[in-house]
């Protein structure tokens, strides 16, 4: 099985050429379950499901929205999450075993929150204690299903600081292993694969899958010369 994330930086309903090339690098790639964020609902390869959030009112434009679980296998059920703007999660039904996959968005850095007054990574500390429960629910609910995370976390998470603050690094860490979970891609990208710049977009699984990790692989957000988005997108092969 290969999960793969990616933040597509909000494409356009008349991007068409930049849409299309998008959707090739997505084809390309070939995953089985996408993580996308801060997508469009014209970016789903043909015959796969999908599973978005709410749009946000006053922010997204038609067709816009925060993340978005997309499968080539059916959802057997949708779960509710904390907030139905930022995060989406279904149970899956693999050929191999059903799973849990749980596509969100972390808020950035400077969001400053309702009132605009909140300090830098203040909400984005918020999100994460939200997104905790979620996570602590989950495994309490579904102890037999593995869970899946992915999305764009706002983290880089490589050691490097560029861009990351410590206390909230350490929350999120706290969180995942709290619900059973580990990263599976905190490696910094320009150093192991040769990226120009550092990953926040991530995948994470339930401890028992770690084991069964058998590659990753990462790619630029810019491709032949078009920027198609400013994250780099990443991918994990797992063996179920």
């Amino acid at each position: 099985m290969r999960i793969a994330a990616w933040n597509l930086e909000r494409p356009r309903t008349n991007g068409h050429l930049k849409n299309a090339a998008r959707l090739a690098r997505i084809g390309h790639v070939d995953a089985d379950i996408w993580f996308l964020t801060e997508t469009h609902a014209g970016i789903v390869p043909t015959g796969y499901h999908a599973l978005a959030t709410r749009p946000m009112a006053g922010y997204h434009a038609p067709g816009e929205n925060f993340s978005t679980l997309v499968s080539r296998w059916p959802f057997v059920r949708i779960i509710e999450t904390w907030n139905p703007e930022f995060s989406v999660c279904a149970e899956i039904r693999t050929p191999g075993a059903s799973v849990l996959a749980y596509a969100t968005l972390i808020t950035y850095a400077n969001d400053r929150g309702p009132d605009s007054a909140s300090p830098r990574w203040a909400e984005h500390r918020k999100y994460i204690a939200a997104q905790r429960q979620d996570w602590l629910r989950l495994a309490r609910d579904f102890p037999d299903l593995p869970l899946l995370i992915g999305g764009d976390f706002n983290q880089s998470r490589d050691g490097s600081g560029w861009y990351e603050d410590k206390r909230a690094v350490a929350e999120l860490g706290d969180a995942l292993r709290e619900a059973g979970l580990r990263y599976l891609t905190e490696q910094d990208f320009r150093l192991t694969h040769g990226l120009s710049r550092a990953s926040i977009d991530h995948l994470c699984a339930s401890h028992t899958l770690v084991p069964r990790v058998r590659g990753i692989g990462v790619w630029e957000g810019r491709i032949d010369g078009r920027r198609l988005s400013d994250h780099n997108g990443v991918y994990v092969d797992i063996d179920i």
